[in-house]
């Protein structure tokens, strides 16, 4: 049973299933306030999303830049980042091969190093250890050489050879005299078979002494040019 409110307090005998409800206002009374809300969410997560983006870009970034890698070399700590083989050219192979000419004229009482077949032609070896031999046995008590290049210049170059001429002094003592000569030399290098202790497959296979004169023979041509003021005129 339910109460008529139109029956003026009559009892209604009408079914209560049927009769009208009428629903609370009060879930629009903070419209505004849950839309403020449901905007600052939004704002929220878009932030977030775009926080997340910002982060995956930079661990992407971060992945593909290669690692600083250090070393030592010499007994010198070194620091570089890793480049694709394409970018190594033949000239920063130079040091290399000063070295290695460096190193074939060093000389102790236990001769040359064992490596140095490595990255030198057995016929230069040859040469060079012969010329030892040679001035060893005036000094049976003891005789050291060292070569410490002083000037480099590069004659010709290509791909898998260079030429270089180098200025150096060449050093010799013993327990009775000590000398330094300056020395002029023109190598020839080239590239073959790499090798567990030459990865880069240079190697010393001509080399030739020059005289101070030729050395400077370029240098000497063109102030004679100059000085005859032929400067600008195409060599005979």
């Amino acid at each position: 049973m339910a109460a008529d409110p139109n029956s003026k307090g009559e009892t209604s005998l009408g079914n209560p299933r049927w009769s009208r409800t009428v629903e609370p206002d009060g879930f629009f009374v903070d419209e505004d306030r849950l839309r403020g809300i449901f905007y600052a969410i939004a704002a929220a997560g878009t932030a977030l999303l775009a926080a997340f983006g910002v982060g995956l870009w930079r661990l992407h970034n971060a992945a593909l830049q290669p690692p600083l890698l250090i070393g030592i070399a010499d007994g010198r700590v070194f620091s570089a980042r890793p480049e694709p083989l394409s970018s190594i050219r033949d000239e920063d192979f130079d040091p290399q091969l000063q070295e290695t000419v460096e190193t074939l004229f060093g000389r102790t009482e236990t001769g040359a190093p064992a490596v140095l077949g490595e990255f030198v032609a057995p016929a230069v070896l040859a040469a060079v250890d012969q010329a030892y031999r040679d001035s060893a046995a005036k000094f049976p008590a003891g005789y050291v050489q060292t070569l410490s290049v002083l000037e480099s210049r590069l004659v010709s170059s290509r791909q898998g050879q260079r030429r270089i001429r180098y200025r150096g002094l060449l050093s010799s003592r013993s327990l009775q005299a000590a000398q330094t000569s300056p020395v002029y030399l023109d190598c020839t290098f080239t590239t073959g078979r790499p090798t567990a202790l030459n990865a880069a497959g240079w190697r010393l296979v001509r080399m030739a002494a020059l005289s101070r004169d030729d050395f400077y023979g370029d240098e000497r041509a063109r102030a004679e040019r100059r000085a005859l003021g032929l400067e600008g005129a195409p060599n005979p």
